[in-house]
């Protein structure tokens, strides 16, 4: 794949995640808590379902409630961990340093974490909250995580098998 067009597709997608958590973050606080309730809800369902649980519709409502918050924390986690593996791709078509390329892609995550924040001060029924900030980035922190042992294992794989690994995009 030439490195233009890695760079375009990377870029691409990149700011199309980015497009994607803003849209959900200019979702009204009304519109918002509908969605995330009903996720919860769908997921002690599935608890139900697959533990064969009986329970009547108020004890699954009060369930879905109870762990509402912890879900929606860990959808910013996640958004922002997809958003960091992508900058860390991009960031790889333009850098052959990967110390500095997982620096700088968690740079971006955290200052995108805390713009996404503001913007939600001008959301009806939403707040720009610092621990929203640091949920997002510790999302972030933990996708590039992943990703560094991601590689670290295909490195090991690749040496075992006598294969080159090309541990950089840009060259």
């Amino acid at each position: 794949m030439g490195k233009l067009f890695y760079r375009i597709i990377t870029g691409v997608l990149l700011a199309g995640w980015m497009l994607t958590i803003f849209r959900f973050s200019a979702q009204p606080a009304v519109e918002s808590e509908k969605v995330s309730g009903s996720v919860s809800y769908r997921v002690v369902e599935a608890y139900c379902e697959m533990f064969h649980k009986e329970l009547p519709q108020d004890k699954m409502a009060a369930l879905a409630e109870r762990i509402d918050y912890p879900i929606r924390k860990a959808a910013h986690m996640t958004e922002y961990a997809v958003m960091g593996i992508l900058a860390y791709a991009f960031l790889a078509g333009y850098w052959e340093k990967k110390a500095q390329t997982y620096l700088v892609a968690l740079l971006i995550a955290a200052l995108y974490a805390a713009s996404d924040e503001i913007h939600q001060l001008f959301v009806p029924g939403r707040a720009g909250r610092f621990s929203d900030v640091c949920i997002d980035t510790l999302g972030a922190l933990l996708g590039l995580f992943a990703l560094f042992l991601l590689q670290k294992i295909w490195e090991m794989i690749a040496k075992r098998r006598g294969l080159h690994y090309n541990k950089n995009i840009s060259k």
